[in-house]
């Protein structure tokens, strides 16, 4: 099975702080996900490494960078021209409850064959064919 990572799954693993720290940290051990295929798109990139580094510092923004893109577990989509125009009948249908860079994610996932998101960010809850882990953040 291949995951697709969000950021706010990513930015809740590296910050101590972050309300969803354990469950994160819980689902990266109990669903083996250091050892599963996960596919990010270079926005989470960009999103996780920004996010981070604001609330950690630069040097930790960094260590996301290196975690992510040096995984041979984890392959990173690179936006195009292309996929920026699939990606606009995704955001017709769900553009006014998601970012455009969550739709691009959704995109993503569709063109994968991807049913399951790990992320904290309950919008995802509208997709269609897309089920979210975990569905219920506490």
């Amino acid at each position: 099975m291949i995951f697709f990572l969000d950021s706010s799954f990513i930015i809740a693993l590296a910050d101590a702080d972050d309300q969803f720290h354990d469950r994160a940290r819980e689902l990266m051990e109990q669903g083996n996900l250091q050892k599963t295929e996960k596919i990010i798109s270079d926005l989470v990139l960009s999103e996780s490494v920004t996010g981070v580094a604001a609330r950690l510092g630069q040097k930790a923004g960094m260590d996301v960078f290196e975690n992510l893109f040096y995984d041979s577990k984890t392959k990173i989509i690179f936006l195009n021209k292309r996929l920026c125009e699939r990606t606009l009948h995704v955001y017709l249908k769900y553009g006014r409850k998601l970012s455009f860079a969550d739709i691009v994610s959704v995109r993503i996932m569709y063109d994968h064959k991807i049913k399951s998101i790990v992320s904290f960010d309950s919008d995802f809850d509208v997709v269609e064919g897309v089920s979210r882990i975990p569905k219920n953040p506490s």
